[in-house]
């Protein structure tokens, strides 16, 4: 079995959803004759609050190995900047806090140093130089500071490597919408040095298509989409087959501003004030997590209170089961941004539960529901409210739309199909 290297900032115990693509690299590429090496950071506490990624580890390194892959996470110290975000979250020193983040940004491509998680690049350099039977890596980003590291290792020891994005870097669509002067000067910056270390990798992989094909004109390299995935067993622990007593319709996930999620509340709240004492509700569980959404949920959301709640982070294995038991998942796309993919889209797809997709992107986000079959994408308040007033009506009845996650069109976004991917994207360099 050959052996792969694998940098990835997030892994688990890590509970935050980035660290679910590697992970799944980890679990299935050892079928497809690959044995990963993860290095990554240490996450000795679970994550609560964003600050909680600020916080410093224990120093030892600490190296687990298991059946299939092994691990090396290594410690976190934090900076300046870290410190006082533990310390203060949001209450206090926020402009110092930026000024920080401005000359960190600005600093970490010029001086290692600056990068509180450098040793992941120190320590993978080392391990190259002293196990030389390993000639392949892969590296996924963010932070983009990784590829660096790579570009370092492919000078010093000649390793090919696959530069993955789970998310656009430089060419991000939304990265500098209404940002200032400053945002866009560490934007050329960032672009200059994308294109630098990048440009030595051996492909580009992304978790979209057109992220692909973005970065891969910037780089000059073939871009090739690889799903994040879904796995179908995170559900088997699930034993309730029971929907929930209400029509019940859950969004789960982060919302970001360019996502137009009032479509939907408004044909929501249509559905409602047609029939005040319909038995529905909308639930975002998490969403309290971040503040400033859910203050946003509010105010559109204002004088129906009792049809919807945000809830504070709770457990997956509880966020899975309400997935299962809703009726409907939302998810919202970024509307004119065709490669926005959030990985939630995937875990819908293996719960079973038929998923709303509005506004539609027109693009991966409507084509991944089409090609899976596991639900529909609407565009307008009135298409909208014409779909929930439909599946309400079937809800009176006693019934609800499911989707069969065992058949072909629904697996081939699994994290096992995708590691099969990556695989034979290995086998080419």
């Amino acid at each position: 079995m050959e052996k792969v290297l694998i940098l990835s900032y997030f892994f688990p115990p890590c509970n935050l959803t980035a660290a679910q693509r590697s992970q799944s690299w980890a679990n299935y590429l050892s079928a497809y004759g690959y044995k990963p090496i993860i290095i990554t950071r240490r996450w000795d506490e679970k994550i609560s609050h964003l600050s909680d990624v600020s916080k410093s580890t224990p120093n030892e390194i600490k190296h687990e190995v298991f059946e299939n892959y092994e691990v090396f996470y290594l410690p976190y110290k934090a900076n300046l900047r870290d410190k006082i975000y533990v310390k203060y979250k949001e209450s206090r020193f926020n402009s110092i806090r930026q000024m920080l983040t401005f000359f960190e940004l600005l600093l970490q491509p010029f001086f290692n140093l600056i990068i509180p998680y450098n040793n992941i690049g120190k320590f993978a350099l080392n391990y190259v130089k002293q196990n030389l039977e390993i000639k392949k890596m892969v590296v996924t980003g963010n932070p983009f500071n990784l590829f660096k590291f790579a570009f370092t290792l492919n000078k010093a020891t000649g390793i090919k490597w696959i530069a993955d994005y789970r998310d656009a870097w430089t060419t991000s669509e939304i990265n500098l919408i209404n940002k200032g002067w400053l945002h866009k000067v560490i934007n050329y910056l960032e672009t200059h040095f994308e294109k630098k270390w990048v440009g030595t990798a051996s492909l580009v992989t992304a978790s979209s298509q057109p992220i692909a094909n973005h970065v891969g004109a910037l780089v000059n390299k073939k871009g090739y989409a690889l799903y994040n995935g879904f796995v179908a067993e995170d559900f088997d622990e699930i034993t309730t087959s029971c929907k929930f007593k209400e029509f019940t319709i859950t969004y789960v996930g982060t919302l970001y501003d360019g996502q137009k999620i009032e479509i939907f509340c408004e044909a929501f709240k249509r559905l409602i004030d047609e029939n005040p004492s319909v038995s529905v509700k909308l639930i975002f569980p998490g969403l309290s997590f971040y503040k400033a959404q859910q203050q946003r949920i509010e105010a559109v959301m204002k004088g129906y209170e009792k049809y919807y709640e945000c809830t504070e982070r709770i457990e997956r294995n509880k966020i899975l089961a309400i997935e299962k038991q809703s009726h409907l998942l939302l998810h919202v796309a970024w509307d004119e941004h065709s490669g926005i993919i959030a990985s939630k889209i995937y875990e819908y797809i293996a719960s079973g539960t038929f998923i709303l997709v509005t506004p539609t992107d027109s693009g991966a986000i409507e084509e991944i529901v089409q090609k899976s079959k596991c639900g529909i994408c609407t565009k307008t308040i009135d298409e909208t409210f014409a779909f929930l007033k439909q599946e309400y009506g079937c809800y009176l009845k006693g019934s609800f739309r499911a989707n069969d996650v065992t058949n072909e069109s629904a697996l081939q976004f699994s994290r096992q199909k995708q590691a099969g991917g990556l695989a034979e994207l290995l086998d080419k360099i």
